[in-house]
């Protein structure tokens, strides 16, 4: 009886035509990583899409039905095209190129992340919510793993020449384009009732579905809160590149692009995303005392602080709220606000109420009033008997709207309205921490923490790149800006794919050096 013997077929692999390969594939990385930085804070439109809610009943909450959304799909989109094309790619990259993955601290931290994500996703009680997020937010389990893919991919990529400033070109549009959308509300001018921009707004939408007559444009991003605190992002990095890199023409370009972020912060009005740049600046200060060419970067510096402070002047005369909510803040008090005293009597005083001979004894109901951080302490301090009572693992994702005590009558003393609907955390961290528990909660501060670690020991360093100083900066002032808002996918891609990349390549130069 004859025996057959297989014989393995080893390919000699040629090392140098791989590395050419991979250089090329990287390149194709890299510029799909340039696209989704550009167009996804950007993408809006109307979308409708069916919603299954897990509550039957509830007044306030989203029920079950066809949904609108204007802010959030095709940025998810957006996100998940560039997510898989990226992973496409760089499979092929390990599996037929030999390429060898590189780990350290953080791409074993990211990788903790996603286990933390499916366990949330497992265990949480509303799991197609956890998994999508709500449908006009698309804020799930599946958004933060695109994150967590690009970010991965991103420390395992060769860079091309220039690409630091290809990075910066990306955040153009986004400042210019926000920028004319928000003075243009600020001034009663809603684009979104042209009818040629409504028209390519909705030109997704279902034939019965229609944008509400009230319904006004604030921006590319969801809310007021989002766009003030992503401006005061932007506004710190072109504030830096103008302050320290380029020709004069650049460094024009750049402070106009900081004036304009910061104009967008203004009539936001909110509060975070100035808190946000003002703090960076106290840190550019400090920088410029540490740099060369000090005389000159003042220069640059007083020149932004004269023209931010004349916008001010200017937004606050049509809007005061303006000033409340910038150096009002700070003041106390605001110069475009004529205070009337009026005398007025308390209705309790002036109205009684009986029934009969009998003495009515009405409930004692909380006061109206509102918490700090407009409502926020009151929704944090809810959060604590929430997340201890699922600490590991969490609830899942975008679903506090079904997990929060929206029945709590103590909504009057802390966000004056007993009616609204608690839908997020308005806190990055504290949402992390009940969306996916300690680990998820931990792996992500693991991530965080060691981004600004790397980045804090590169300001010291001389010769440092402006552009890198300048993302540093940005980094700063996203993590400040989150302790005040939620992520969002237009928000937070950048301030995550960009740090990545910017450590990538500051890791490349060191390595590059040292050898």
């Amino acid at each position: 009886m004859s025996r057959l013997k297989g014989r393995s077929i080893h390919i000699i692999r040629d090392e140098k035509e791989d590395e050419a390969s991979i250089i090329k594939i990287d390149r194709v990385i890299f510029g799909l990583f340039l696209g989704a930085l550009t167009l996804i804070p950007l993408a809006i439109g109307a979308k409708s899409k069916l919603f299954i809610s897990p509550v039957v009943s509830g007044a306030g909450i989203m029920a079950s039905g066809y949904q609108l959304d204007f802010f959030t799909y095709f940025k998810f989109i957006l996100l998940l095209f560039f997510t898989i094309s990226t992973l496409i790619l760089f499979l092929y990259k390990i599996l037929f190129l030999n390429y060898q993955l590189k780990w350290n601290l953080i791409s074993s931290s990211i990788v903790v992340f996603v286990i933390a994500l499916i366990l949330s996703l497992v265990f949480a009680e509303y799991k197609s919510i956890a998994l999508w997020g709500l449908a006009n937010r698309h804020d799930g389990a599946m958004t933060f793993l695109s994150y967590a893919v690009l970010m991965f991919i991103a420390l395992n990529i060769t860079y091309p020449k220039k690409a630091l400033h290809k990075l910066v070109y990306t955040l153009y549009p986004f400042v210019w384009i926000n920028v004319i959308i928000s003075l243009l509300n600020l001034y009663g001018i809603n684009i979104i009732r042209n009818d040629t921009f409504h028209k390519l707004f909705t030109i997704f939408l279902m034939d019965e579905m229609t944008i509400s007559e009230g319904s006004v444009l604030t921006g590319t991003l969801n809310q007021w809160n989002y766009m003030s605190g992503y401006s005061a992002v932007m506004a710190i990095i072109f504030l830096t590149l103008a302050v320290f890199k380029g020709t004069v023409k650049l460094r024009v370009v750049n402070l106009l692009t900081a004036i304009a972020a910061f104009s967008t912060i203004l009539s936001s009005i909110s509060t975070s995303g100035f808190i946000s740049l003002l703090i960076m600046i106290l840190f550019l200060v400090v920088l410029i005392f540490i740099k060369e060419n000090k005389k000159k970067s003042i220069i640059w510096l007083a020149g932004f602080i004269v023209i931010a402070f004349v916008s001010t002047g200017i937004l606050s005369k049509h809007n005061p709220q303006v000033w409340t909510e910038s150096f009002g803040f700070i003041t106390g008090t605001n110069p475009f606000v004529q205070v009337e005293g009026v005398l007025q009597q308390s209705i309790i005083e002036t109205s009684k109420a009986s029934a009969a001979d009998s003495e009515l004894n009405l409930p004692n109901l909380p006061e109206r009033t509102l918490s700090g951080g407009s409502g926020r302490v009151y929704i944090w301090n809810n959060m604590v008997p929430l997340i201890k009572e699922k600490p590991l693992f969490g609830y899942g994702l975008d679903t506090l709207t079904y997990h929060f005590p929206q029945n709590d009558i103590n909504k009057r003393d802390g966000f004056m309205d007993e009616n609204v609907i608690i839908d997020k955390p308005h806190n990055l961290y504290i949402g992390i921490l009940y969306g996916t528990g300690f680990l998820g909660f931990l792996s992500l501060m693991s991530i965080l923490i060691n981004y600004t670690f790397k980045l804090g020991k590169l300001v010291f360093k001389e010769r440092l790149s402006p552009i890198i100083l300048a993302f540093i900066l940005g980094w700063g002032a996203f993590l400040i800006q989150a302790v005040f808002n939620d992520s969002v996918i237009g928000a937070t891609i950048v301030p995550l794919l960009a740090t990545t990349i910017v450590c990538a390549i500051s890791n490349r130069r060191v390595e590059e050096e040292t050898s």
